[in-house]
């Protein structure tokens, strides 16, 4: 039986994408192996593979054979210290030695170059280490060419001081090209290390201690420590260790780290609270319900990290060519040397082209121009609340046609409010919400739950022989007489005779109650704010935009027209929608789904794309390529464009890449010579080669600065209402989480020593559930100020 394993390796030794493609090859020629994955960038090699048939320490022994290390742990960040160290002392030896060259043609100034060469060499020695191992183990990669470059000026510098006495060295160019590749290295690294500045943030999120109740001692303890059931304290203004439940105290939670969410979240006893999220001024007492390791921070570092470190299939012709490039490079370099001396040139000018030729060739560009850009787009993702599966994901989206939209939660806010109240001719409104009240006091149906809301300041009265209906209603007995509230078809199954439908786009609760109608009540699910805008960006980026819904026709329609959608579909199933996705996939079509991850699964995974809105802290949802830690519409659009930002910024580095070496080998070879007088020294070569693989770095790094959505205009509307009963800042703080709940609600402000509250909201709030929420929060509305 095969048992598939997942794991990533950290490797050692790498430079360019020369030694990438060494070790991919590998790998990938074990049996066993399914999927193996290099990333010169991250140093990580991500390998899909049967246990049965191969083990950690096969692999790397395998790498370690290619000349290589290996291990299954993270070797941390890498440091440019060092680097820098190198290259300031590189300098201070570099320019004397120029000095000499060009001011002092005696033999005894060469003598002097090779001393003050001495501290370069030992300084730079890991180019000559890291290109003779590579070369013994048929792996040449970019520090075999550096190496061979610098010795090659070298070797034949001692022969014209010794031998030939011809006053040409290059004893100056192997000095220069070591310390100019290693100043390209210096600022390759530090660009690069922004690149990963958003993961890097996001670690930073861990606290990396945690306070927990032994017996009846606190202590203090490493987080990776707590396990699942201990007792963690954490006090005012604290960053939690790890994902718990809360058993004692209450505090308003600043979750904006993880979810995106500017508002505070008051948590009590029995709420979730999340690792890297900020205590407010409560102190709370939680248990903890995850290890660190497996917290929902946790999954976004996972999941953010395996995106960085994957590969997009436009970076497959790189990968190719890397194989063969530096033996192809070396064999150019010695067909020029051979070249110039059969047309008659000086070993110093064939020696000088040979060596330009080495230096100037960049394989270093064609490995860094994929795991740039995906490292860059990953980071600014995971910064707006976006995580891609990984680089795939990410050139499939740039390919979509078409887009199918689940309505509830992904277009609406997924939460059923009052629209409106509609006794019948002979019934007060506030017998209406008695009786509603009354009978839907214990149902769990979300539009129960909203009418409750909206009737909390009416007290339930006692029913007898409550029974639910699945799919209709409920029945019950209210003093003596038969009482109803369901739907349309429900109520006239029991020979109630209903007046009037239900207002357009609304879903309606009838009422009746012993044997006569009582009125309806009218529920809709508002559409978000931003849902208008992000279909007017799909159908502008060329997309076919459909939605599809299990609710009514009629309530489907007006959603869908309130958006501007014109394909629609209602009353269907989660087998339904995931059928429509074949369907449109048979036509040609590259598929997206966008849903809540949970019902839309099926569709999810059936599409070539499928996108998950509104995850919140659950990012483990595996039927989606692109989850949305927010629940805005308009981040599926940030995706779909990051995602063509991110292709377009591979393609334009693979081109750099391709095209400097077409240019600057043939330039270094001497090969507009003889026409234009044009002629690449080794030193130039060393500076052009450094500056190639920095122009690819900082290409990506302008997508850190890419717009993703521009702010949707908005109607905002204030709303200052008179609230008694708040007493102090705690009391502030729980009626804004009670008024922020509320659908369309962008802002609250409370304050108790004035009685008022503010309310910011896309368009009015109905001031009935404005009423109904401050009762339920245990205060009392007095009314709009």
């Amino acid at each position: 039986m095969t048992r598939m394993k997942q794991q990533v390796f950290s490797v050692s030794g790498m430079s360019c994408a020369a030694c990438s493609a060494r070790v991919e090859k590998v790998v990938a020629a074990l049996r066993g192996a399914e999927t193996v994955q290099v990333n010169l960038l991250t140093r990580s090699m991500k390998i899909s593979y049967d246990e049965n048939l191969l083990t950690e320490n096969e692999i790397i022994t395998a790498v370690e054979s290619a000349g290589y290390g290996a291990s299954t742990t993270s070797t941390g960040t890498r440091t440019d210290t060092g680097l820098r160290r190198r290259l300031l002392l590189s300098f201070l030896c570099l320019a004397p030695m120029v000095y000499l060259h060009h001011m002092w043609h005696e033999p005894l100034s060469v003598v002097f170059q090779f001393i003050l060469l001495i501290p370069i060499l030992i300084l730079n020695r890991k180019f000559f280490i890291s290109g003779s191992k590579a070369a013994l183990n048929r792996a040449a990669n970019m520090d075999t060419l550096i190496s061979l470059g610098a010795a090659a000026g070298i070797v034949y510098s001692l022969a014209d001081l010794i031998i030939l006495h011809s006053g040409t060295a290059y004893v100056e160019s192997a000095g220069m090209i070591l310390t100019l590749i290693t100043l390209g290295k210096w600022l390759e690294s530090r660009a690069t290390g922004r690149t990963g500045e958003a993961l890097n943030k996001l670690k930073a999120l861990l606290p990396q201690t945690a306070r927990v109740l032994r017996g009846n001692e606190q202590c203090t303890i490493p987080a990776e420590e707590v396990t699942v059931g201990d007792i963690i304290l954490v006090p005012a203004g604290a960053r939690i260790p790890v994902d718990a439940e809360v058993t004692d105290g209450m505090s308003a939670i600043d979750e904006s780290s993880l979810t995106g969410e500017s508002m505070p979240v008051l948590k009590s006893p029995g709420a979730a609270i999340y690792a890297g999220t900020i205590n407010g001024n409560g102190a709370l007492q939680a248990i903890a319900t995850h290890r660190r390791d497996d917290s929902a921070l946790s999954s976004i570092i996972h999941l953010v990290g395996d995106a960085a470190a994957s590969k997009a299939p436009i970076s497959r012709l790189a990968d190719s060519i890397s194989r063969i490039f530096v033996p192809v490079v070396v064999a150019i370099a010695l067909l020029t040397a051979i070249l110039w001396l059969c047309f008659g040139a000086s070993l110093s000018f064939a020696m000088g082209c040979a060596i330009a030729v080495l230096v100037v060739s960049c394989p270093c560009a064609l490995g860094l121009a994929t795991p740039v850009a995906i490292m860059a787009g990953a980071g600014k993702g995971a910064e707006n609340g976006i995580l891609f599966r990984d680089g795939a994901t990410m050139e499939l989206a740039r390919k979509a046609t078409a887009v199918i939209l689940d309505k509830t939660g992904t277009i609406t806010a997924g939460q059923p409010i009052v629209t409106g109240i509609i006794p019948a001719g002979s019934v007060s409104k506030p017998q209406l919400l008695q009786l509603a009240s009354t009978l839907e006091q214990n149902n769990l149906h979300p539009l129960a739950q909203s009418i409750r809301k909206a009737t909390a300041v009416y007290t339930p009265q006692s029913i007898d022989n409550p029974t639910y209906h699945p799919g209709k209603g409920i029945s019950g007995s209210i003093s003596g007489e038969e009482s109803l509230a369901g739907n349309a078809a429900f109520l006239q199954e029991r020979g109630i005779v209903l007046p009037e439908p239900a207002p357009a786009g609304a879903t309606a609760v009838y009422f009746a109650q012993g044997g006569r109608y009582m009125g309806m009540i009218a529920l809709a699910d508002p559409v978000k704010p931003d849902s208008a805008a992000a279909v007017s960006h799909m159908h502008k980026a060329g997309l076919r935009v459909l939605m599809m819904s299990g609710d009514n026709e009629s309530t489907v329609r007006s959603v869908a027209e309130a958006v501007g959608i014109s394909e629609y579909k209602a009353g269907v199933t989660p087998r339904d929608k995931e059928a429509a996705v074949r369907r449109l996939q048979a036509e040609g079509h590259c598929v997206i789904m966008i849903g809540d991850g949970i019902n839309d699964a099926p569709a999810l995974t059936r599409a070539d794309i499928g996108i998950a809105i509104g995850a919140g802290t659950d990012v483990a949802i595996e039927s989606a390529g692109i989850i949305l830690v927010r629940n805005e519409l308009m981040d599926a659009v940030a995706a779909l464009k990051l995602s063509r930002a991110v292709i377009r910024t591979i393609r334009q580095n693979l081109f750099w890449a391709f095209f400097y070496n077409v240019l600057t080998i043939p330039l270094a070879a001497g090969l507009y010579y003889a026409g234009t007088g044009w002629l690449l020294t080794p030193g130039v070569a060393a500076a052009a080669m450094s500056l190639s693989s920095l122009f690819v770095v900082c290409n990506a790094l302008r997508l850190r600065h890419l717009t993703l959505i521009q702010p949707i205009q908005s109607h905002m509307t204030t709303t200052i209402i008179s609230v008694e009963g708040m007493m102090c800042p705690h009391c502030e703080r729980h009626v804004v989480q009670a008024l922020s709940a509320l659908p369309g609600v962008s802002e609250v402000k409370a304050d108790h020593k004035s009685a008022t509250v503010t309310i910011r909201s896309e368009g009015a709030v109905d001031t009935g559930i404005i009423a109904a929420t401050i009762k339920e929060a245990g205060y009392d509305f007095k009314g709009v100020c």
